[in-house]
């Protein structure tokens, strides 16, 4: 696999030409990649000269193409010119094939490239370039998620603004400025490595989306998401929120192992933020700050699993955010790859690719695909600790340093005191609250005037002959067995809360229903555990019921409940009494 690469100049046309031949002679297959820069004076003009060079001289040659920023050239990053690269493919079994999805005939659904692609032999990968709404790119990534997990699925989104609308093209198709068109990569021998680097770290507390409408978030914690950036952050609702905002995004996670980066772009009135992407309700965000070390780990970490695959060609897609973090030294990361192997690519407006088995849209990332057929070759050594070193690690990423170890610490603290009072408030062995923390239920209620309440007492039949029969073990794994029951059956029940007063014996306390009410419960409660206790030999309760009277103590209640539970249990088992 080779990489050709040139500007749109007065050489362009003779360039092409001499790629023709070295591609034909040879009985080669390529593909082309076209980059415009979005806001070019003469970017219409330069798209349909460059497309009908490339139709003159390689018709049989794949083009695609979008308008961009900060195209790969040379091992930097390029603003002012469009670049042409073509890969041309030296094994005779790889073949890339570009599919104009947004020329699709009407009618015609994402389904019906998953099916084309299947049909691939050998397919190793899918290349998506869109210029389309998210809101369309997300649920196609969907459908293609269903190609098996090893196929990598890549690519970017075409950048553009209200004054340069975003565009695709596709072979000799017309432009797009809401469509997407894929590659197909396929081959024997051929071999694709897809990466992405991040280097924000997390700071702060966790916090969740509370409200929200595809990409607008309305509210964090019950608060206006403004109140965010404005509270920690004092970045003001001015023509300079989306440069201040941009160096600290948004991880939204989603497991322990999986996130990505969302950054704002401006504020509405209410004070909800429109965001780079949908953000769904409920998600779980954080604040991250750019990190100079950090990310220059994650480089080292990518740079040496690159060495290792030993690729020919790494198509980056590199987020113009980024780009915009580094400001002139926005060439640090592409540099150190470049030194690697033949790189291409451009800044997009948002990364695209599969992590897991699930293709997601990216911000503020990098987005690699490293290259190869055939067996690996060697590659150039790179002293990639120097590299790491040189890198200089400004006063206000020690501090932000500084603030999220603090921040890390005391979500660990805060942990362990949450753990410590689960502890304190559960019974060990069923996971129920236990006897004080069901006594201060009620005793709180209580004490704050509450008059209707309920309690029912119940204890397991003849459990002292279970464990002297059949051992304790299998005694624990009955009260269990009645507990998740128990658990289960009062979730169900406003007002209703119950755990483990001691040994076999359990309590509930009910508040706000009548006497008929309560009876009612108990008696379901007994007949639900002789009928569904999951268990291999029928299980009974003892069931007493009582209410408080207005001026007794709560200990006399407790007590009359007692001794409800201890009469049914005294008049054949298996029942419930109750005054």
């Amino acid at each position: 696999m080779k990489l050709l690469q040139t500007v749109f100049n007065t050489e362009f046309e003779k360039t092409v030409k001499s790629w023709a031949e070295a591609i034909i002679s040879n009985g080669y297959s390529a593909l082309i990649h076209v980059y415009i820069p979005y806001s070019a004076h003469f970017r219409d003009e330069d798209t349909k000269r460059i497309r009908q060079i490339l139709k003159t001289y390689v018709p049989d040659v794949p083009v695609i193409g979008c308008s961009s920023t900060g195209v790969i050239i040379g091992g930097q990053l390029n603003d002012d010119d469009s670049v042409v690269s073509v890969m041309i493919f030296e094994d005779p079994s790889t073949s890339a094939t570009v599919v104009p999805y947004y020329a699709r005939p009407d009618g015609e659904d994402a389904g019906n490239s998953l099916e084309y692609a299947r049909s691939i032999p050998d397919l190793k990968g899918v290349e998506l370039i869109t210029s389309a709404s998210y809101s369309m790119l997300e649920p196609a990534g969907r459908i293609m998620d269903n190609l098996p997990e090893e196929i990598e699925i890549f690519g970017g989104v075409a950048v553009g603004d209200d004054k340069h609308p975003a565009f695709v093209f596709a072979d000799d198709f017309p432009e797009s400025f809401n469509g997407t068109a894929y590659v197909v990569y396929s081959g024997k021998e051929l071999h694709l490595l897809s990466n992405r680097m991040f280097g924000w770290k997390p700071i702060g507390y966790p916090l969740t989306v509370t409200r929200s409408e595809g990409a607008v978030v309305y509210e964090i914690d019950g608060k206006p998401a403004y109140d965010v950036y404005n509270h920690y952050l004092h970045i003001k609702k001015d023509d300079n929120f989306f440069y201040d905002a941009l160096e600290f995004p948004w991880e939204v996670r989603i497991d322990e192992e999986t996130a990505y980066l969302r950054h704002a772009k401006s504020v509405n009135p209410d004070g909800s933020i429109l965001m780079s992407s949908v953000i769904p309700e409920g998600s779980k965000i954080r604040l991250t700050y750019g990190d100079p070390r950090r990310i220059m780990f994650h480089t080292k970490q990518t740079t040496l699993e690159m060495k290792d695959f030993a690729p020919e060609v790494i198509n980056i897609i590199n987020c113009m955010g980024r780009k915009l973090f580094w400001s002139d030294k926005e060439d640090v990361e592409i540099s150190v790859l470049s030194k690697l192997m033949n790189t291409m690519g451009f800044s997009a407006l948002g990364e695209i690719m599969r992590h897991k088995g699930t293709t997601l849209l990216n911000n503020l990332s990098i987005v690699t695909i490293a290259m190869r057929e055939g067996a690996k070759k060697e590659v150039p050594e790179v002293d990639i600790d120097l590299f790491e070193k040189s890198s200089n690690i400004p006063v206000t990423a020690r501090l932000a340093l500084f603030i999220n170890t603090i921040s890390e610490e005391l979500m660990e603290k805060n942990n362990q005191l949450n753990d410590m009072l689960y502890k304190a408030s559960h019974d060990a062995l069923t996971g129920l609250l236990n006897r004080g923390a069901i006594e201060r239920s009620i005793y709180d209620y209580y004490e704050e005037g509450g008059k209707d309440w309920h309690l029912i007492m119940f204890d397991l039949d003849n459990f002292k002959k279970i464990n002297d029969s059949r051992g304790h073990i299998e005694g624990d794994a009955i009260l269990k067995a009645l507990a998740k029951l128990l658990d289960e059956y009062t979730h169900e029940i406003p007002g209703a809360c119950a755990g483990r007063w001691g040994g076999e014996e359990f309590m509930i306390f009910i508040k706000g229903r009548s006497d008929k009410e309560v009876k009612e419960i108990a008696e379901n409660l007994r007949i639900k555990v002789r009928t569904d206790c999951d268990y291999e030999h029928p299980i009974t309760i003892s069931v007493g019921v009582t209410g408080y009277n207005p001026g007794e103590t709560v200990l006399a209640t407790i007590t009359r409940v007692d001794e409800h539970m201890y009469q049914a249990k005294n008049s054949g088992k298996d029942r419930v009494c109750s005054d």
